[in-house]
């Protein structure tokens, strides 16, 4: 007794200092990243193109004298930008030329045209730092000049913008000057009142200094304890192996989902159908809120509050925290994404893209809160009935892609709009399902909202089928798996998408390389999916296959476009080479379409980030390996699983951007959850002064439970 009130006094005073350490390290932080004026202003206003003499609101024009004043307008929103214009307008505004920047857009101009390239994109960065910024946009229809200033201060942008039209005129009639024009048959520039203006970004300064705070806090203290926690780990080792006492293990076999009353491996279930089986994220609040309220925003908060109250509660059926590789891997990409924000936030406030990050880092969090919550609360003897839970809906989802493949109708977009209760509201706007891209290739795309997502869903659920197809006997068992491998590479091939074949094939290379012997002893088994894919798919093979070998395969428009990434975002890597320019930053509508995780990942976070995020595959791998190896029956098979997902995910978050695709980021990391269950042994339960009382009782329960083996551990040994 005396000994454990001592360790739990060492306890507190160690929280405490760690606690003050973290503030004090977070304090000076959230100071040195808030130092200076951080406030952005801006103003606006509006000018006429206009002939001289009478105004043409004044008089009766033809469409022609429209036309050439509005693409005059476009002529002269362009020569405002350029360095002479803009040495003018400095002069004009009293500040230095070399403060100010401009960009010119072009109104009615295709998506695609507007993507800049590796120069091109360098002058935007290198504009980006101008504290003075203008930024020009033509009517697409009327002689107007939409003017858009940005400054330090309310005064300064409406100066700007003010100074922008005297600049323009001055320089006209400069060049005027020069090519002996009269100055009187020059357009006239008639400026709609003066600028107005208003604060853009005015509580940067908190905004930064709160996350900074939370960043440097949460880093210091992860840091402190994962040293502690490493020190004493290791004396606990020395001391457990000099003593040679066993390790207490947690009665596992009893009270096992989904025989069990326990809330939250049933709330899990109920989250990981909605998975599979609906567009979650085309569902929202009916109701107007500061941010879109989906359903998966709505459901996992209530999920990580039961988690939290059955966390404090504590008790024998409690979760547990293990940390094992994953976590580790987790943590780590998740550390960078807040770096990556915190170090560049100013540049970010500047250009106005910090509310872009800010609104993406939650998202992240709720990625990696789910697996905390599936590896924490989810037992080892449950991870097979959750695999094989998850493989029952991947094949139902299977069937409804394979279903809108041969007769054109979603059925997942059907039940949705039929059985949307009261309050939401469907976005069927935002599906991709009827729309034709470039190759011609309609959108099957099940109930995620890409086809490269729902192939990517149902190849990380094809090991659960191959694997189960491997380990059993019976022979019903063996015919529905079989009929499982079937529907699942039909339904991926159903996609007609080159992704299709790249992702099955990373799943099968996997479980090669790990069961090599058991996968040739399948081989009969190709035959039979070759002609379920031709009968439950017609002609969606041929059509895939032909992506890859038709002479103008490489020279089609998503070829091109992938290949003219990579020189495109040369400047921004180089920027900003270790942690990016800020997670969630790079706005794909301003600048381009990155169709690959790992240049996201590369241009958001840097090469820091990236190796992080790719530390996530590894170390589900990594962690999986032994267990594969070892052959530890039942659950050799259930890392297999886990291993073959994690190589898939890495494989297609090199085609597209998975990160803002929540289905298939969602699977992943639970089922990575549960891989992180079945490769960490189980621990003893943490001692709670609360429970010191009933030490005796307890230690008499786990004694009689640990010699009752549950069925699902016999044999083992």
């Amino acid at each position: 007794m005396v000994e454990t009130t001592n360790f739990l006094r060492a306890r507190k005073r160690l929280i405490v200092a760690v606690l003050l350490v973290s503030t004090a390290v977070a304090l000076v932080c959230a100071k040195v990243n808030t130092r200076g004026n951080l406030v952005v202003a801006g103003a606006a206003t509006h000018v006429i193109i206009d002939d001289p003499g009478p105004s043409i609101v004044d008089r009766r024009a033809l469409a022609d004298d429209v036309v050439t004043l509005q693409e005059r307008a476009e002529l002269y929103g362009r020569l405002l930008v350029s360095d002479p214009v803009l040495a003018d307008v400095a002069r004009r505004a009293g500040i230095a030329p070399a403060q100010l920047s401009g960009v010119a857009r072009s109104p009615g101009v295709p998506y695609t045209f507007t993507q800049p390239d590796s120069e091109v994109r360098a002058a935007q960065i290198l504009d980006s730092r101008a504290p003075y910024q203008l930024e020009m946009q033509a009517s697409i229809s009327e002689p107007i000049l939409s003017i858009y200033s940005q400054a330090p201060s309310v005064g300064e942008a409406q100066r700007l913008a003010n100074a922008a039209v005297l600049g323009l005129g001055d320089y006209l009639r400069s060049l005027a000057r020069q090519e002996a024009f009269p100055d009187a048959s020059l357009p006239t520039l008639r400026q709609l009142g003066p600028a107005r203006g208003g604060v853009i970004a005015g509580r940067a300064s908190a905004v930064i200094g709160a996350l900074t705070f939370i960043t440097a806090f949460a880093l210091t203290c992860a840091l402190v304890l994962g040293i502690v926690y490493v020190r004493t780990r290791r004396r606990r080792l020395v001391a457990g192996s000099r003593a040679g006492a066993p390790t207490i293990a947690e009665p596992e076999g009893l009270d096992d989902w989904p025989h069990t009353t326990r809330v939250l491996p049933w709330m899990i279930a109920g989250f990981i159908a909605m998975l599979w089986l609906t567009p979650f994220d085309k569902i929202q609040l009916a109701i107007s809120t500061p941010i879109d309220m989906k359903l998966d925003r709505l459901v996992l908060p209530f999920i990580f509050v039961v988690w939290v109250m059955a966390f404090a509660a504590g008790g024998r059926l409690s979760p547990r925290l293990r940390i094992t590789p994953i976590h580790v891997a987790l943590a780590a990409f998740l550390a960078c994404a807040f770096l990556s924000v915190v170090l560049d936030a100013r540049s970010l406030n500047r250009t106005l893209e910090l509310d872009l990050a800010l609104k993406k880092l939650p998202l992240l969090i709720s990625y990696m809160s789910l697996f905390v919550i599936v590896a924490s609360a989810v037992r080892r003897t449950e991870v097979r009935a959750f695999m094989t839970y998850s493989l029952v809906l991947a094949v139902i989802c299977g069937i409804g892609v394979i279903w809108e493949y041969r007769f054109k109708q979603n059925l997942f977009s059907v039940w949705t709009e039929r059985l949307l209760p009261p309050g939401f509201r469907y976005d069927s706007s935002a599906s991709t399902a009827a729309s034709v891209d470039s190759l011609g290739r309609r959108g099957i795309v099940g109930p995620a909202d890409v086809g490269l997502e729902a192939v990517s869903m149902l190849a990380m659920a094809l090991p659960m089928a191959v694997v189960g197809l491997l380990g059993t006997k019976r022979r019903k068992e063996r015919i529905l798996h079989a009929v499982a491998v079937c529907v699942l590479v039909a339904a991926t091939f159903a996609t007609v998408r080159k992704s299709a074949m790249l992702a099955p094939i990373s799943v099968f290379l996997t479980l090669a390389y790990f069961r090599r012997r058991e996968l040739l002893s399948l081989a009969p088994l190709g035959l039979l999916v070759a002609l379920s894919v031709s009968m439950l798919a017609p002609g969606a093979v041929h059509s895939t296959i032909q992506q890859f070998v038709a002479p103008e395969s490489a020279s089609a428009a998503t070829t091109r476009d992938r290949v003219a990434d990579y020189d495109a975002i040369r400047p921004d890597v180089w920027t900003h080479l270790l942690f990016g320019r800020g997670f969630g930053s790079y706005d794909h509508f301003t600048y381009r379409v990155l169709d690959s995780e790992v240049l996201g990942r590369l241009v958001e976070t840097g090469v820091i980030g990236l190796a992080a995020f790719l530390l996530i595959g590894v170390a589900v791998v990594f962690a999986a390996r032994s267990t594969i190896a070892g052959r530890v029956a039942p659950y050799a098979g259930l890392a297999l699983i886990g291993a073959a997902a994690a190589v898939c995910f890495v494989v297609v978050s090199s085609l597209f951007d998975v990160l803002g695709y929540p289905h298939v980021t969602y699977i992943f990391l639970y089922i990575a959850g549960l891989v992180a269950v079945v490769v960490q042994p189980p621990a003893p339960p943490p001692l709670r002064l609360r429970l010191v009382p009933r030490l005796g009782r307890d230690h008499a329960f786990v004694r009689r439970s640990a010699t009752r083996k549950s069925p699902a551990m016999r044999g083992v040994h």
